[in-house]
């Protein structure tokens, strides 16, 4: 409703009937919470809406005080944001594809409170006067109209439209915040993921930052290992120690992985763009340089790996030659930590073990 036709509409009821109403639109895009008529003063008492009248010589007398309407906090928009996420579409008439206007009236009294419920103009449908009713009598506390700064009762009209097309827009947003949701919470559930490596692999013995290896290859040679890690091991609680390493960490990366990357291909099939952070890691046994290759060629292992997973559906995405997933590769080189050096301790020791690692985090979707 625009203000003009709202203002003359005012005059009118306040000329022939001196009965107070006010109408709203649902969603006019109008972010005002006042009516304007005459002069606008610094004083809060002279801004809003003023009858302006004539004295005994048919002279214009300024208003000395205002009126202001009831309204939303935060004005036409907030509450066309509240309408909109309160409303829940009678499901027979949104099957049957139908749309409808419901008028309904309500005295926002002085204490900002609704009373006076009712249906001034029906849809034709019950169901959507009914739900018109529940989503005004939901409503929080309004700013009531004032009168030279006192506050007033005050009738007021609110237009709740039933629109079949824009309810097929919500349904979309809310199913894309479901999806998103659902999306973060599966994230959530696997975590950050840390997949762990033999001694120098892949490609022993050289300082190339590419290699031809996947880690599930790396993964199946490493594992079998388990009980070589252990004889190494010096006392019952270490080669413990070692077992648990193996079982829990060792065989949980590799599946934490095959989850992650399952989920990169369905938010790939939605349109989604993912980016996640690739770290690799080292043992302190070789030179700085040299770990730093090494961690290159475990990235480069694992995200072979995805280019072939999943019948090779995430390779375009990976080589760039498709949108939509970005990796940000960190060869960190050697892990900083109390590793000891000594051969035997520093291949097979537990610390060492830990060390040889890359690490998927930040995993962020939109």
């Amino acid at each position: 409703m625009k203000r003009s036709t709202m203002l003359f509409s005012l005059l009118g009821a306040l000329v022939l009937s001196l009965c107070f109403t006010v109408g709203y639109a649902q969603c006019d895009g109008d972010n005002a919470s006042y009516l304007y008529y005459g002069a606008k003063s610094n004083s809060p008492c002279k801004t809003g809406f003023a009858l302006v009248i004539a004295d005994s010589n048919g002279q214009h007398v300024a208003p000395t005080s205002a009126m202001t309407l009831p309204h939303f906090k935060g004005g036409n928009k907030a509450m066309c944001r509240y309408i909109n996420k309160t409303m829940v579409y009678p499901v027979n008439l949104k099957n049957q594809r139908i749309s409808g206007t419901t008028v309904v009236q309500a005295k926002v009294k002085a204490d900002s409170t609704l009373s006076d419920i009712e249906v001034v103009s029906s849809s034709g449908y019950q169901e959507f006067d009914d739900e018109a009713l529940r989503i005004v009598k939901s409503f929080p506390n309004l700013v009531p109209s004032t009168q030279s700064c006192e506050a007033q009762d005050l009738l007021a009209q609110f237009t709740i439209n039933f629109n079949i097309e824009e309810e097929d827009e919500r349904d979309r947003i809310k199913a894309e915040e479901a999806e998103s949701q659902a999306m973060e919470e599966e994230i959530e559930s696997i975590g950050p993921i840390t997949l762990y490596f033999d001694n120098d692999y892949p490609d022993p013995r050289t300082v190339k930052e590419t290699t031809d290896k996947q880690f599930m290859q790396l993964y199946e040679d490493y594992k079998v290992k388990k009980d070589e890690y252990m004889k190494k091991s010096t006392t019952a609680e270490a080669k413990s120690a070692v077992a648990d390493f193996f079982d829990d960490e060792v065989y949980g990366g590799k599946d934490r992985l095959e989850k992650i990357t399952k989920f990169l291909v369905k938010a790939m099939k939605k349109d989604k763009h993912v980016s996640f952070n690739i770290s690799g890691f080292a043992s302190p046994l070789a030179a700085s340089d040299y770990n730093k290759h090494l961690s290159a060629r475990r990235i480069e292992s694992v995200l072979n790996y995805m280019k072939q997973a999943e019948g090779g559906f995430l390779a375009p995405y990976i080589n760039g030659e498709k949108s939509g997933l970005s990796i940000y590769k960190n060869p960190n080189g050697e892990v900083k930590d109390n590793s000891d050096k000594n051969t035997t301790q520093g291949v097979y020791g537990l610390t060492a073990a830990k060390d040889r690692k890359i690490v998927i985090d930040n995993i962020q979707v939109r």
